[in-house]
């Protein structure tokens, strides 16, 4: 499949996620699952897990959003007894939300992993073209998106990197000391991330300084066939069609 078809594809997946109900939320669960399968079936398990991963890493946002719907959406009261808490509509609408992202997460994984990073921006830019005519570049933002990616691993591999060498401080007592005196507390676990994390945008700010300009040629993109439109079009129609049907029969 050419990359163009791809992106359009996601763009018209992630669209139809973020705007649809819970049948329309199946329909996309069904779809990225049967994906998912058939590299399963191809003995490419790859895939499934880099979503997996991808997933885990942001189960902190999931739970500060499902935090956030539970105590901040008004409904029926999951706790009658208590004058404010959860609610039964935000626990809904918090799943419903971080589905979303999850079916999004995934459909990300697999236009990235079928999609070398190359011909990905070249698809991304030809997508683009349309800001020329409100006299925007296109090629920046591809260009930026570029230097956006390359930065996300470069930055990965530092907090690795920063993290594994820092090692905890091992005090040791005398054992006349030990009886009466206690071994000083542990650094604070928000204090540790708060060290890293200043390391490393010391890090970046360091290295963007000290870097030199680099140019960056985008491969041109060829025009994707015209039968593959039909594949986005099918799935605007496919979508399009379960909203309506359970609009109609709810």
């Amino acid at each position: 499949m050419h990359a163009v078809i791809k992106v359009v594809c996601f763009l018209v997946f992630g669209t139809a996620m973020v705007m649809g109900a819970k049948p329309v939320l199946l329909a996309g669960f069904i779809l990225v699952a049967s994906l998912y399968l058939s590299e399963l079936v191809r003995g490419v398990p790859t895939q499934l897990h880099n979503a997996l991963k991808m997933i885990k890493r942001l189960r902190w946002l999931f739970l500060s959003i499902l935090v956030v719907y539970l105590f901040f959406t008004p409904g029926i009261l999951l706790l009658p007894d208590v004058l404010w808490g959860p609610t039964q509509e935000g626990l809904t609408r918090g799943l419903l939300r971080i589905a979303v992202l999850v079916l999004i997460v995934a459909a990300v994984n697999i236009l990235i992993g079928s999609t070398e990073q190359a011909e990905f921006l070249s698809a991304v830019s030809w997508c683009l073209q349309p800001l020329s005519w409100l006299g925007l570049s296109h090629e920046r933002l591809a260009v930026r998106i570029s230097l956006t990616l390359a930065a996300v691993g470069v930055l990965r591999t530092a907090c690795q990197h920063e993290t594994r060498s820092e090692t905890p401080e091992v005090v040791v007592a005398k054992p006349a000391e030990s009886l009466s005196s206690k071994s000083p507390s542990p650094e604070p676990k928000l204090m540790a991330i708060a060290k890293t994390a200043h390391h490393l945008f010391a890090k970046v700010i360091d290295d963007a300084e000290q870097a030199s300009l680099q140019s960056i040629t985008l491969p041109e993109q060829s025009r994707p066939p015209l039968v593959q439109w039909a594949i986005p079009v099918l799935l605007v129609i496919l979508l399009l069609a379960v909203k309506i049907i359970t609009t109609e029969v709810g």
